[in-house]
């Protein structure tokens, strides 16, 4: 079922919500400037820069030559401090995660504005606030890592605490919420949010409102303890996605994953079935996994954003086609005893107990006599029952199973990703986001969940609206 949303209700929206509170996955630099005899600096003026939309903020030190500017996106940043009289200091390359407190202070040497002293961020960064227990993969450990079906919802099993799940599980169509365990509570007891929106299902314990796009990912942040309040809703720990934006420069990536059997060894269960069709080859199996991603700015020339600092875009699309065929094994009533002869059951050696069982007369509490079930004593509805079952299959014994039996399965799957950034002033930013992820698994089940957030900031106040379907 489709939802639309009228335009007049999203304006409404928007403004409605433009007073509220929230907490989003964006960081906060502040520091302290002061002068080769270490005192303080005030009045110094402190530039932070995006370096990849170029994206400005600007603080003044005060009379104890502190700053602060707070609510800027994930990134990698310059702090820039420059005052009369003094040379100007620069550090670049200052990675910048969600909800990280970075302290980034500076000695200014006398000296002319024309003149820079620059400093290389390390990649340990100093946190100015009590540390929250948590662990941070950026996009470079992303790409780097090995996902088996590239969903990054797994990474959380790098930090210590998080249990259940592997990072080999090949799940690359799933919507799971990884069904972890952190520090021991139970997998409903944590929270999965993207881009500060929830989206764990409350409906569907388990799941979460579509399964991402690795490619996406600018971070996952995995918080377990000592979290500030503004992260609640969650006992146990927070799974925080956050996406990725477009720069001032055209970037864009094509991929392609495609698995099949050829090279896969057969299992033990199909060579051990003496049915020729499994023994002679291994399930059938194909997976294409395939898609592009192209961030960069919106530009109409002669018109808007010609300087490439105004608007920016990101959008991927990633498909999967997955087919396989299982093969599973069990044990079903033989063609005797769906006609209530349990008589083979009397051998101690008997191939489903290995032990004798007898049948009981329930309204005498007397055995069958020989194990079989006179034919006016059976229940029609059991017997539709019992028919329900396949029967066994000729040749075929593994242990108790007595069946063996192949399902072809597949999946087509495609995620799609929208984000825009529009820099309205250099104090006020609005972001929209949305995600749409139709997919379809074998007939009759044909399943669909779409989302779109808006985002915005100004000092000190950020607010959003999330509408999911």
């Amino acid at each position: 079922m489709y939802v639309r949303v009228p335009l007049a209700i999203v304006v409404i929206s928007c403004c409605c919500a433009s007073v509220g509170e929230a907490q989003f996955d964006t960081g906060h630099v502040a520091g302290f400037v002061r002068d080769s005899f270490n005192a303080a600096v005030p009045g110094a003026t402190v530039t932070v820069e995006n370096e990849g939309n170029r994206d400005r903020r600007v603080a003044i030190t005060d009379a104890t030559g502190f700053y602060a500017v707070p609510d800027l996106p994930v990134g990698s940043y310059t702090v820039s401090i420059e005052l009369q009289g003094f040379k100007r200091f620069v550090k670049t390359a200052l990675k910048l995660s969600a909800a990280a407190q970075v302290s980034v202070d500076a000695q200014l040497e006398v000296g002319s504005m024309e003149e820079t002293v620059e400093v290389r961020a390390s990649t340990a960064t100093v946190q100015t606030a009590t540390a929250q227990v948590a662990r941070t993969v950026d996009s470079r450990q992303i790409q780097d890592l090995t996902l088996n079906g590239r969903n990054p919802i797994f990474l959380a099993l790098l930090k210590p605490g998080v249990r259940g799940g592997l990072m080999s599980s090949f799940s690359p169509d799933s919507v799971t919420n990884g069904s972890f365990s952190i520090n021991g509570a139970r997998d409903d007891e944590y929270v999965v949010m993207v881009d500060g929106a929830i989206a764990t299902r409350t409906r569907s314990s388990g799941s979460m409102l579509g399964a991402q796009d690795v490619e996406t990912v600018e971070e996952v942040q995995i918080l377990t303890a000592n979290y500030r309040a503004e992260y609640g809703r969650s006992s146990a720990g927070q799974i925080r996605f956050v996406t990725k934006s477009g720069t001032r420069d055209f970037h864009g990536d094509a991929l392609e994953n495609y698995r099949n059997a050829s090279l896969d060894a057969n299992s033990w269960t199909r060579n051990s079935s003496g049915d020729l069709r499994l023994s002679n080859g291994p399930d059938p199996f194909t997976f294409h996994q395939f898609g592009f991603h192209l961030g960069g700015p919106v530009i109409i020339p002669h018109k808007f954003n010609t300087d490439r600092s105004k608007m920016f875009f990101f959008w991927g699309e990633e498909w999967i086609r997955r087919r396989d065929t299982l093969t599973n094994v069990g044990t079903v009533p033989t063609a005797a005893m769906r006609n209530g002869d349990f008589s083979e059951l009397l051998n101690p050696s008997n191939r489903f107990f290995g032990r004798v069982r007898t049948i009981v007369d329930p309204a005498t509490g007397q055995p069958f006599p020989g194990n079989v079930i006179p034919q006016n004593r059976i229940s029609a509805n059991g017997q539709a029952l019992l028919n329900a079952y396949p029967l066994p299959t000729a040749g075929f014994q593994q242990g108790t199973a007595n069946w063996i039996g192949t399902q072809s399965s597949w999946s087509y799957l495609r995620k799609d990703t929208v984000k825009l950034d529009y820099l309205i002033t250099p104090n006020q930013r609005l972001t929209v986001r949305g995600t749409h992820i139709p997919w379809h698994f074998n007939e009759p089940f044909v399943g669909q969940f779409d989302r779109a957030q808006w985002w915005w900031s100004r000092p000190n106040r950020t607010g959003a609206i999330s509408l999911s379907r």
